[in-house]
């Protein structure tokens, strides 16, 4: 049988009286797979006293393309999050491409078992979402049937609605659409939105920016939701920012004049005589011009952020005046990383690389430390069994991450007890702007380890080169080698409890 925690926090909702319980319960359940009749929707476990039936409110806000080193130096942000939060320094994106990261996120399960493994073909995107039953296996169903209020504002998957019956389609389980039409142009500047089944084209220049546009839907949101105070909320703000074309908003356009990109000692790296064909075959030395246009895309996303920072702002400004900050978990992080220079990659992701794979990951709520950073390996998939557990309901079988609530407590659990490998892969389809072979690896505190289909590998030793311009795969010592292989191999093919320490 499988084997999945529920974490229950008790919480007094009304006259914004809060308590985190320090325990948890952790029950176990079985079995495993995912097919919309095997695996109905999860229901809440059974209450007794001390526990009460009141539930947290969740948010998660979600960046597209958002690396790590950028967004943690933004100061409303540093602010909001890394100051009366808790960061966790050690966050992966475990596929990092949009469509296979954004089905990590919804269902809580490695690419390996979505099949949503690429942006565009016929195992890509909304296509290959919808075609999984994933439309009402996630993490909205499963917790509208949990009693929650449920909204998505911004990106569902890459091509929604491509292939769905109609094109304005609505998966079950969300109370309140408003998701961009990334079957057609999707930009910050001109889009259009499903908006509960009306669909409405918005332009910047008519004040339509996108992050304004859903940062307005959001607020609106939840003022209706707490008009039924006892019912907690659920809320997905899945920006568009600060992916390329980054078109900033207008007030914006003038700051950070004259920011460049960071030049760190992997950027335009000189030799990649060590590192696997794929990358010395495609990529060449950057030159003046190309590092103008690195430049020139860091300053817009540090611009487009601004207007992250504006819906962040005014999102705990709504709940502080509905007095429910105190009462609801909020969570932020990217879809991936991004290649900036580094590796002499322009821009991209869905490579192995720490540019790629490390994402901004913070949390702020109810009994969670301010101003703590966690080591702790960490990843999209543990988004779903994290919030499942925060409400209190029972983590289904499919779902591969595990729940990261025992790491907000005030003595959260050793490194050394928790997962020692984190699973990165590449199950297939193309990496943009470079092409490379399917790998799987595994990111450990202090190493990567990579294998590819072609049957190249690397291997890096963190602590001692950061910046991975070392690939040790050829004087490592054997039994290093061995022990992160035989770890691939066994997380490469897990599902639900077996992915999990």
């Amino acid at each position: 049988m499988g084997r999945c925690a529920t974490i229950w926090p008790v919480i007094v909702r009304k006259n914004l009286v809060f308590t985190l319980l320090a325990g948890v319960l952790a029950t176990a359940c079985g079995g495993e797979g995912l097919t919309t009749s095997a695996n109905p929707p999860p229901t809440p476990t059974a209450t007794s006293p001390p526990f009460t039936t009141a539930k947290p409110n969740i948010i998660l806000v979600l960046l597209d393309d958002g690396e790590d080193a950028m967004v943690s130096n933004m100061p409303r942000l540093r602010a909001a999050f890394i100051d009366r939060g808790l960061r966790f320094t050690n966050a992966f994106s475990n596929t990092p491409l949009c469509g296979p990261s954004r089905a990590n996120i919804l269902s809580g399960q490695f690419s390996h078992n979505t099949r949503v493994i690429g942006n565009v073909g016929s195992e890509a995107g909304y296509p290959a979402w919808a075609a999984g039953g994933y439309d009402a296996n996630n993490i909205g169903p499963w917790l509208k049937a949990a009693g929650y209020q449920t909204g998505l504002f911004g990106k569902y998957q890459n091509d929604y609605p491509t292939s769905a019956s109609t094109l304005t389609y609505i998966p079950p389980g969300w109370d309140d659409w408003r998701v961009v039409m990334s079957d057609r142009e999707a930009s910050n500047d001109l889009y259009t939105l499903n908006e509960n089944g009306a669909l409405n084209e918005y332009k910047s220049a008519s004040g339509g920016y996108q992050a304004d546009v859903l940062s307005d839907r959001l607020q609106a949101f939840l003022r209706r939701a707490e008009t039924s105070d006892s019912q907690p909320f659920f809320a997905f703000l899945s920006l568009g920012a600060p992916h390329t074309p980054t078109a900033p908003a207008a007030r914006h356009l003038s700051a950070y004049a004259g920011a460049t990109a960071p030049r760190g000692p992997s950027f335009n790296e000189p030799d990649l005589s060590d590192k696997p064909r794929w990358l010395q075959d495609q990529v060449a030395l950057i030159d003046s011009a190309t590092a103008r246009d690195i430049d020139d895309d860091y300053r817009g996303s540090l611009q487009a952020l601004l207007a992250v920072e504006d819906a962040i702002d005014a999102l705990f400004q709504t709940l502080e005046q509905l007095g429910e900050t105190s009462n609801t978990y909020v969570f932020f992080t990217s879809d991936n990383g991004l290649h900036r220079g580094e590796h002499r990659i322009p821009r991209g992701k869905n490579t192995p690389y720490e540019e790629s794979i490390r994402m901004p990951f913070y949390v702020r709520g109810p009994g969670v430390p301010a101003g703590r950073t966690i080591e702790h390996l960490a990843g999209l998939v543990d988004l779903v069994p994290t919030f499942l557990g925060l409400s209190g309901t029972s983590i289904p079988s499919s779902v591969d991450g595990m729940s990261l609530t025992p790491l907000f407590a005030a003595t959260p659990p050793a490194v050394t007890t928790w997962r020692q490998e984190m699973l990165i892969e590449h199950p297939g389809g193309a990496g943009l702007p470079v092409r490379m072979p399917a790998y799987y690896g595994v990111r450990t505190q202090t190493e990567m380890y990579v294998e590819y289909d072609n049957l190249e590998t690397e291997y890096y030793d963190l602590r001692t080169d950061p910046q991975q311009l070392d690939n040790l795969v050829r004087s490592a010592p054997s039994a290093t080698l061995s022990r992160l292989s035989a770890r691939v191999a066994a997380l490469k093919g897990c599902r639900g409890s077996t992915c999990r320490p």
